[in-house]
């Protein structure tokens, strides 16, 4: 053979499949992958000569090999012409579940519906109950519908028939991995023992390892660099390895990472992001803030599903934001690109029902369910509209309302709310903005009775189960409150504040591994909730994973310089942090970084004063704890702290002062802590309310 002519004997053979000579082609298509590397086309094509010579098995062998091809490369394979010649076959010949099990596989490179595909995966199933790999072929179907549980079920019987099954055990961590992060990195390990080479495991490793507190970045970056001394050339790898270093706070590293990343996809959105990221950490601002823009240009020059993606993305931001007018723009340039998106249409009622328009809510959760069957709220909310229809509120009003909260004029709104709901009792919304303007303002009760009534009227108002929870976090009923988060998150559960509000809420009750499993939540729904990072890595310091801690704040902080925000909280966790750890340089280095976004952010100037403290600076200090006290006077371990370094001064005077503010504090929280247990009914005192770990 000539090993040149490798692809003249591969067109012959497809012409000749064409033309119906079938020995001719069988014998110039076996010619042509032995002298070509592996193409899935010549493959496809020679699978379907045996079909059309009777040769089932053969042909099914063949199939397989195409399918199974690493990188596909050369023509596009005659997926079309496969499926159909296979269905003729089994169409005689129906009792093969191998051949119904490859149709599987073929349905799907085609792009056929996924229940056509799991239809061929049940019936192989169906004619040979112990086929792993059908089994293992199905969950992959099922874990793709989002329907994890089912897809768990069959890993689990292929693995019960083959429980040394790599590719099974691989599947399953994979599902696992937002659901039992343990049994994630298990079912991932073995997979990699039984399959060393296995560089899909192997990654899903890595990832599973950064995403549980127990491993850490360090088991993270060892998997990954394994990876890619594997497959240099795997941009995935590179892109996560420095997404990690970063993490980390190996910048330099990461930046060598990302670049290549970026060389090797140079398309990838999410590649010039976190390159820009990390330029920026390093110094290189400028340009930081060409890939920045890279990445915003390759975002935007997506087609237009992705584009509403974002639209919706970023409505519901401004929806859970109150600003409503945002929401609906968005919302409807997401259904101008994408007319069939059923979130877009479900959000967007809920923008209207927020305004008031009962009729324009109704209309669109009317179509979010001719879109999605399934959306069992859309369905509660089109009666729920139905039956209110009797007492339908004001849109102008409550537009004009919507103002008045959206600029902070609580004081201003309220009556005029108070007035809008006696001529309106059942205005569920009208109570709900009522309880809102009152809890702004700090009047608890009254804003408890307000949210109360509105929930009376419409219990899935969500919102209005979020800030009751808060009112009655202030009370001390955190029962209460948390059963009032979980019914928020019932009723609006891809909403990330409600899951950050319950962790918080089992924070400040020192249940910390409840609240990182809130925070990781919260996080699953929006990577970039940089909120939910800067909580979560307080969980983990109170956890004494000060790895991770360090880790999610680091993220906290990226995501705040990529927006160029004024979110100090998480430079003053990290600050702390440090205190804490006696590296009073990396602290100070924190603690001024959050003046410098806030220079009114008094944990910060507290922050900084525990540093001077600490290295001598005892003026410094004392004039940063003033700076915090002016800014916070309700804090009592500043004027405890300020007494201490007034001790160390020698100003007995000051020092006196600062302690009787501190004891007159604590007296206050004490009488504070006993007037919320009496209305919680308590009868021990609740754990001790915290900010951040001692």
């Amino acid at each position: 053979l000539d090993p040149g002519a490798g692809s003249a004997y591969a067109f012959l053979g497809t012409t000749l499949l064409q033309t119906g000579e079938l020995d001719e082609a069988r014998r110039n298509l076996q010619c042509a992958i032995a002298l070509l590397p592996a193409v899935s086309s010549t493959y496809i094509d020679l699978g379907i000569v045996y079909l059309r010579r009777g040769e089932l098995d053969r042909a099914v062998g063949q199939f397989e090999a195409g399918i199974n091809v690493p990188a596909p490369s050369g023509p596009t394979p005659d997926w079309n012409g496969a499926t159909t010649e296979l269905r003729k076959t089994l169409a005689t010949k129906p009792d093969n579940a191998e051949a119904h099990n490859v149709l599987g596989l073929l349905l799907g490179r085609r792009g056929a519906s996924s229940k056509e595909v799991l239809t061929e995966f049940r019936e192989a199933v169906r004619l040979r109950p112990d086929f792993a790999e059908a089994h293992n072929n199905m969950g992959l179907v099922l874990a793709q519908d989002n329907d994890e549980k089912a897809a768990i079920v069959e890993f689990l019987e292929a693995l019960r028939i083959s429980p040394d099954y790599a590719d099974a055990h691989a599947n399953l961590g994979a599902v696992l991995t937002t659901s039992d992060s343990e049994g994630a990195v298990h079912e991932l390990e073995r997979a990699v023992a039984l399959a060393p080479g296995f560089l899909k495991a192997r990654f899903n490793l890595a990832i599973a390892y950064g995403e549980n507190a127990n491993y850490g970045r360090t088991r993270e970056i060892e998997q990954l660099r394994k990876v890619i001394a594997s497959q240099p050339d795997f941009p995935g790898a590179r892109l996560a390895l420095g997404r990690s270093l970063l993490g980390e706070g190996l910048v330099e590293e990461s930046v060598g990472e990302l670049r290549e990343a970026v060389r090797l996809e140079p398309q990838n959105t999410q590649a010039h992001y976190q390159l820009g990221l990390a330029l920026v950490r390093a110094g290189h601002k400028d340009e930081g803030a060409v890939e920045l823009q890279k990445s915003r240009e390759l975002a935007s020059s997506d087609d237009r599903r992705q584009n509403a993606a974002l639209d919706i993305a970023e409505g519901h931001v401004a929806l859970e934001q109150g600003d409503l007018g945002q929401a609906a723009a968005k919302f409807r340039h997401a259904l101008e690109l994408q007319p069939e998106s059923a979130d877009a249409e479900h959000f967007l009622g809920a923008v209207l029902e927020k305004r008031g328009d009962a009729e324009g809510a109704s209309t669109a959760y009317r179509r979010a369910l001719e879109l999605n069957p399934g959306d069992i709220l859309a369905r509660e909310k089109i009666a729920a509209l139905s039956s209110e229809r009797g007492a339908a509120d004001e849109p102008t009003r409550i537009s004009q309302f919507e103002d008045y909260i959206r600029e902070g004029r609580f004081q201003d709104v309220e009556p005029l709310l108070a007035a809008y709901v006696k001529e309106h009792p059942e205005s569920s919304w009208g109570w709900y903005a009522l309880g809102y303007s009152q809890f702004a303002q700090r009047k608890i009760g009254e804003s408890i009775q307000a949210l109360a009534r509105s929930l009376q009227l419409d219990v899935r108002n969500a919102e209005a189960h979020k800030i009751l929870g808060r009112d009655l976090m202030v009370v001390g009923k955190f029962d209460a409150a948390q059963t009032e988060f979980e019914q928020g998150i019932r009723y609006s559960p891809q909403s990330a504040e409600m899951h950050l509000n319950l962790g918080k809420l089992f924070s400040i009750q020192d249940s910390w591994v409840a609240a990182r499993k809130e925070f990781e939540q919260a996080l699953r729904i929006d990577p970039l909730y940089m909120e939910a990072w800067d909580a979560l890595g307080f969980a983990q310091e109170a956890l004494g994973d000060g790895a991770g801690a360090v880790a999610s704040y680091e993220k906290a902080i990226a995501l705040n310089e990529a927006k160029k925000g004024r979110f100090a909280s998480a430079h003053v966790n990290l600050s702390g942090y440090y205190n804490r750890k006696g590296d009073y340089e990396k602290a100070r280095e924190y603690a001024l970084a959050a003046l410098q976004i806030d220079p009114e952010c008094d944990g910060a100037w507290f922050q900084k004063a525990k540093t001077d403290e600490a290295q001598g600076r005892l003026n410094d200090a004392a004039e940063a704890l003033a700076q915090a006290v002016s800014l916070n006077p309700r804090a009592s371990s500043y004027y405890y702290v300020l007494a201490n370094v007034y001790r160390q001064l020698g100003k007995t005077e000051d020092r006196g002062k600062a302690l009787d503010a501190f004891m007159r504090l604590q007296k206050e929280t004490n009488e504070i802590e006993e007037k919320r247990r009496a209305l919680a009914g308590l009868s021990a005192p609740p754990p001790r309310p915290k900010s951040q770990p001692d």
